[in-house]
């Protein structure tokens, strides 16, 4: 507890727990679980703290989704003599590496180059396409032009370029160049109106990882990691120690949040309709001439 002023009575300080929960949002038609207004009936007023206690986030987003572009590759092959190429996309989902061999072999039945196949080693972690004439897998294909995330390939541990089949037959076949990757997002950020507690740093390469292409910070008031596997509720009850909590220089009303989570690009996220949740402990002052000793009182607890 912090150190308070031995003058303030017991009714100058008024301690909040507000919970927020998605499912009772304003405008739900016209609003998502991952970006939505929350009004409070009642108003707090002369706000000096702001800290979040708790949060329940479900970790059943998809991590592969057309918004992402991430689910899709390109095909170059012969046909007829000429060269063809062949889009092959994925639905939108999460997926194990089995299951996205699985998928992979789907949506490949389905085209022109359903001649080629793909299979997974759990021993070296790789993805091999195989086939019995000459073709190449362009990873540039829709996606980003950065080094990380950059599309299905990445996932698939391919790099952002165009792999040609090497041999002259035969076979002919492509395999991961580095590691494949299922594990989605370590974390991610819930902000709160503006409040600014944790500052993410982006800075976006080229595919060489030599020329920034671009730069730019955002803020959050928490970061929220996700230990538990897909398909499991994530819950931060403060155990995590960062810190998640905004301290106000002068008096502020409380009357509406803004809430929004977003990726670790800063992007809004798409939580598949699922419902978040969390609660804040507000600190109203009500005596407000003693706001600035209350709040120097406050500030001392960290020092």
């Amino acid at each position: 507890m912090f150190n308070l002023p031995t003058t303030l009575r017991v009714n100058d300080i008024e301690r909040h727990i507000i919970n927020v929960d998605s499912r009772f949002r304003d405008s739900p038609a016209v609003s998502t679980s991952s970006n939505f207004y929350f009004t409070l009936l009642t108003p707090v007023r002369n706000v000096l703290r702001v800290r979040i206690t708790s949060i329940e986030f479900p970790n059943n987003y998809h991590v592969f989704t057309a918004k992402r572009d991430n689910v899709s590759l390109e095909v170059f092959y012969m046909s007829g003599g000429s060269p063809a190429r062949q889009a092959i996309a994925i639905p939108d989902g999460n997926y194990t590496a089995a299951d996205m061999v699985d998928a992979l072999t789907a949506a490949l039945a389905t085209t022109p180059v359903s001649w080629l196949t793909v299979a997974f080693d759990e021993v070296t972690g790789a993805f091999t396409f195989n086939a019995n004439q000459y073709f190449a897998i362009n990873t540039t294909y829709g996606g980003y032009d950065r080094p990380y995330d950059y599309g299905l390939g990445y996932y698939l541990g391919l790099s952002r370029k165009l792999h040609k089949a090497p041999g002259s037959g035969p076979t002919w076949s492509v395999s991961s160049d580095q590691c494949a990757y299922f594990a989605g997002d370590p974390y991610v950020f819930l902000c709160l109106n503006d409040f600014q507690c944790v500052r993410q740093t982006v800075q976006i390469y080229d595919v060489a990882g030599r020329q920034r292409l671009d730069a730019a910070d955002f803020n959050a008031l928490a970061k929220v990691v996700l230990r538990e596997p897909k398909n499991y509720m994530a819950f931060d009850d403060y155990a995590s120690q960062h810190v998640k909590e905004v301290v106000f220089p002068s008096p502020t009303d409380l009357a509406r949040l803004k809430v929004q989570v977003l990726d670790p690009y800063g992007e809004i996220m798409d939580l598949c309709s699922s419902q978040i949740s969390f609660s804040i402990e507000v600190l109203e002052v009500k005596n407000a001439s003693l706001y600035n000793t209350i709040r120097d009182s406050l500030a001392l607890h960290y020092v």
